[in-house]
Parts: structure tokens; C-alpha cells; sequence
């Protein structure tokens, strides 16, 4: 399976997220941690479903745990992943691959060819810059992609980076980048 990068501008400063237009949006919850502001102003686009959904599944946040709401809204995304992203001092370069190598696997089994996935302001990865987060996403699906039963798949794939507008170029630099440090900072 081919797999293809897009950077698109659907968040700003302001904390709103605009309306996705994806197969899936991925959505990722810290323990111990609500909703962000950009994800809460999403749940009320939504009529609340996704809060609920954390409410009645009891979901923590725990890193790993995950489960998908599917819609059927105008101007949302078609399935909303939630996925634990695990206490915030433990969410590094690893545990960021391991939810996107989850994610991409998920989509793909729900029959999902693309996957959004919002980079969202304010929120640094254990001081893993934006460049950083770029390459390491990129990494995680090739190397999920490049697995079996993935590697036989006919057809494309594609991770769209939502961000605000101040980060895409940074964005579009670590999709780029080919050297990176152990603490996930792009070297180029």
C-alpha cells in the first residue's frame, strides 16, 4: 500500500477545530486529562457524543486503549478514533509511535483510507518538536504499512496533518526531515 502525506490548516490559536472532512479523526486522550479545548469545541459540534462515549466506556485515557464512534453528521468526520495516550510524562517518541502504528492499523480495518490526525497548539511531546512529531508519524506508518497483512494491500493510504497555520511549514519540514535525535528533535 502506498502511503501519502497532506498538511492542512483546520485549527487555530483560537481554540476551535474546524470541521474534518475524513473517513477517521484521530483523537487522543492523556490520562488523568479531559478533553483539550479545540477537542471539547468539536464534542459540542457533535451534540456531545464523544464525551459521552468516554463517560460510558469509563475510558481513562490509558495508553493503548481505544475504541472508534462511528457518525453520521454533516460536516464531521464519518469515525472518530479515541485513543489513550497514557500518562503525559511517559508520552514520547515511542509511545507516539505506538498509537500511530495502532491508529493506521485501526483505520485500515474499518475500511478507512485516509486518517486526520490534529497536531494541536501548546502541546509539546516531551519536548519533541513539531518537525519531530512530523518525522516520527511518517516513520510509524512506514513501518506499519511496510508489515504483512499491510504491505499486500492494493491502493493508498493517506495521514493528513491538521494544524494551525503556524505549524505546517515546521510540519511539512519534518515529513522531510531523514535525521532525527533519540529525543525525537528533527536534525535537518
Amino acid at each position: 500500500m502506498k502511503l501519502k502525506f497532506t498538511v492542512s490548516t483546520n485549527i487555530n490559536s483560537q481554540e476551535t477545530f474546524g470541521a474534518v472532512d475524513t473517513p477517521m479523526l484521530l483523537l487522543g486522550k492523556l490520562t488523568g486529562h479531559g478533553l483539550g479545548s479545540h477537542f471539547q469545541a468539536l464534542d459540542l459540534n457533535v451534540g456531545g457524543v464523544i464525551s459521552e462515549e468516554i463517560e460510558k466506556k469509563g475510558f481513562s485515557g490509558e495508553r493503548g486503549k481505544h475504541f472508534v464512534i462511528p457518525l453520521d453528521q454533516e460536516d464531521a468526520p464519518e469515525k472518530i478514533m479515541v485513543v489513550g495516550l497514557g500518562s503525559p510524562d511517559k508520552f514520547d517518541t515511542k509511545a507516539l509511535s505506538q498509537v500511530i502504528g495502532m491508529a493506521v492499523a485501526n483505520a485500515i480495518k474499518q475500511d478507512c483510507r485516509k486518517l486526520s490526525v490534529p497536531i494541536l497548539p501548546n502541546r509539546q511531546t516531551q519536548g519533541i518538536n513539531l518537525r519531530g512529531q512530523a518525522h516520527i508519524i511518517k516513520r510509524a506508518a512506514q513501518l506499519k504499512l511496510a508489515t504483512a497483512p499491510y504491505d499486500q494491500l492494493p491502493g493508498e493510504f493517506e495521514i493528513e496533518l491538521v494544524c494551525t497555520p503556524q505549524a505546517k511549514t515546521h510540519l511539512e519540514k519534518g515529513l522531510k526531515c531523514q535525521n532525527i535525535a533519540p529525543n525525537g528533535v528533527c536534525c535537518d
